[in-house]
Formats: structure tokens, C-alpha cells, sequence
């Protein structure tokens, strides 16, 4: 009997150890076949995106796209730009051979560039507004991929949205004569900016400078190698900005938001009322 339960549990270990080896190569399969499709989406993506003939001037010429002389609403920007720019270059080359006159080539590139600088400035448009919306949803402070693009990018932080950081305060956290003397305090920056840590090191570093004011060039004597920087660094890591770096002061939205939803007898509901009834009768 003993020797058959030994049997038994040894069996059903090695069944475990199967299954176990089976899952962990159908979750390997699975993990492959998911970053293939992943990639096979990129791909395509790149394929449909039509690029601006400053990007691939033979798109012009392409026989897809050779007909394509009238933007419509079904086009991107893109190929908005690159139909009107065939347009315009037919004009010219049908206008020059008609009349041979120059200043029709030298409108012709005129137009030409200016399109260029339509495209041009719209990207640079393009590129502020999504800084910006990106500046703004990291805000809250969460985890979304706006922050992991922030990291991933180190987008510039505009300076009229954040709290720059200063010697006194580096990290920005609400203060308790920010109440009085400053109740409209910006939020703190994202300390995980490279540019924004940087400026919460050399904020730091001033700190101990003006803590020092006998010693004037005392941080640059501390913080002169590797290794101080370092430690600078490490010692600074229990440190860190507040969930909240404001002082919103709304108590009407904070009793809205915590209470606003409970339901109460005084406004009539039948539900509140009834709670209050005796359940037991003696």
C-alpha cells in the first residue's frame, strides 16, 4: 500500500510538471504571436501613411498618386499638400510653355515653398498642442501612458504650467505660507523629467550654499566629483513631490465629491426613509 501511494504522488508530480511546462510554452506562443501582430500593425501603419513630398519627393510622381490633383475630405494633410502641390507644378509647366515667360517659374517656386512652410509650421503646431495635452494629463499625477511618454520623449516643461523649483522649496510641495502668501500655487513639475531633476539637484545644491553664506563656493568644493554628485543624489531619494503640490481650497466640490452621491430621507427619497423604520417589533 505504501509503495503504491508512493507511486501515485510520484505520478501525479510529473503529470504536474507537464502541465505546468505545457502552460508555460502556450503562454511563450502566445507572447510571439502577439508581439507578430503587433509588429504586422506597425508595418501596415507605416505603409497607408502617405509622406509629404518634402519627406519623398517621388511621391509626386507615383502612379497611385499621379492623378491626385484636388485635395478632398477622405485625404490626410499630407496628401492634401502633396495634391495641390501637383496641381500647382502642372499649372506652371502649361503656363510656361504657353507663354515662356520666367516670372511664372519664379511664382511657380514662390507657391511652392509656401506650402512647404504650411506643412512645416503645422507639424511644429501639431507637436505644441500634443505637448501640451500630454503636460496637462500628467498633472494628476497617475500612471498613464502620457507620463511613460514624457519619460520616454523628455519633453520640454513649459514654464507657465508648473511650479519652477527654487532652493527653498525643491521639490515644490505646499508649504504652509503658500495659504497665505502664495494661494494660487502652480502645481509642482514631474520630477521624473530629465530636465526637471536636474533643476531639483541644482536647486539642492544652492540650498547648502545658502544654508552656508560664510562659504560661498561651498558647493562646488562638495559636489566636485562623481561620487558626491552620488551621494547628493541618494540622499535625496526620501524626498519627493506630494500627490498634491495645490491648494484648490474648493470645499464645496470635496463635499460633492464625497457625499454627493448618498441618497437622504430630508430630499424625500422612499429608500433613506425606509431605513429608518424599526425592523423588530418586541
Amino acid at each position: 500500500m505504501k509503495d503504491f501511494m508512493q507511486s501515485t504522488n510520484v505520478e501525479y508530480k510529473e503529470d504536474n510538471k507537464k502541465e505546468k511546462e505545457e502552460h508555460v510554452e502556450n503562454f511563450a506562443d502566445i507572447q510571439d504571436s502577439i508581439q507578430q501582430q503587433e509588429k504586422m500593425e506597425k508595418d501596415i501603419k507605416k505603409k497607408d501613411k502617405i509622406p509629404f513630398w518634402s519627406e519623398d519627393p517621388n511621391i509626386l510622381f507615383q502612379q497611385k498618386y499621379i492623378f491626385e490633383f484636388y485635395p478632398v475630405n477622405s485625404m490626410s494633410y499630407e496628401q492634401k499638400l502633396n495634391s495641390i502641390t501637383r496641381l500647382v507644378l502642372l499649372l506652371i509647366l502649361l503656363s510656361y510653355i504657353y507663354s515662356g515667360n520666367i516670372r511664372i517659374l519664379v511664382i511657380g517656386i514662390v507657391t511652392v515653398f509656401a506650402i512647404f512652410l504650411m506643412h512645416y509650421f503645422h507639424n511644429k503646431e501639431k507637436e505644441k498642442r500634443e505637448s501640451k495635452r500630454i503636460v496637462e494629463s500628467a498633472k494628476e499625477g497617475f500612471e498613464s501612458p502620457a507620463l511613460d511618454y514624457l519619460r520616454e520623449n523628455n519633453l520640454p516643461v513649459p514654464d507657465d504650467v508648473f511650479e519652477q523649483p527654487d532652493s527653498s522649496n525643491p521639490f515644490n510641495n505646499v508649504l504652509v505660507t503658500d495659504y497665505d502668501y502664495n494661494p494660487n500655487k502652480k502645481p509642482a513639475p514631474p520630477a521624473f523629467n530629465k530636465d526637471v531633476e536636474e533643476d531639483i539637484l541644482t536647486q539642492a545644491k544652492k540650498l547648502v550654499s545658502d544654508a552656508n553664506p560664510d562659504h560661498p563656493d561651498i558647493a562646488n568644493k562638495l559636489f566636485s566629483d562623481m561620487g558626491s554628485n552620488y551621494n547628493l543624489e541618494q540622499s535625496l531619494r526620501p524626498f519627493h513631490s506630494n500627490p498634491s503640490t495645490t491648494i484648490p481650497n474648493d470645499q464645496g466640490a470635496f463635499a460633492e465629491f464625497c457625499y454627493g452621491s448618498m441618497i437622504s430621507c430630508k430630499e424625500g427619497n422612499d429608500f433613506a426613509c425606509a431605513r429608518n423604520l424599526a425592523r423588530h417589533i418586541n
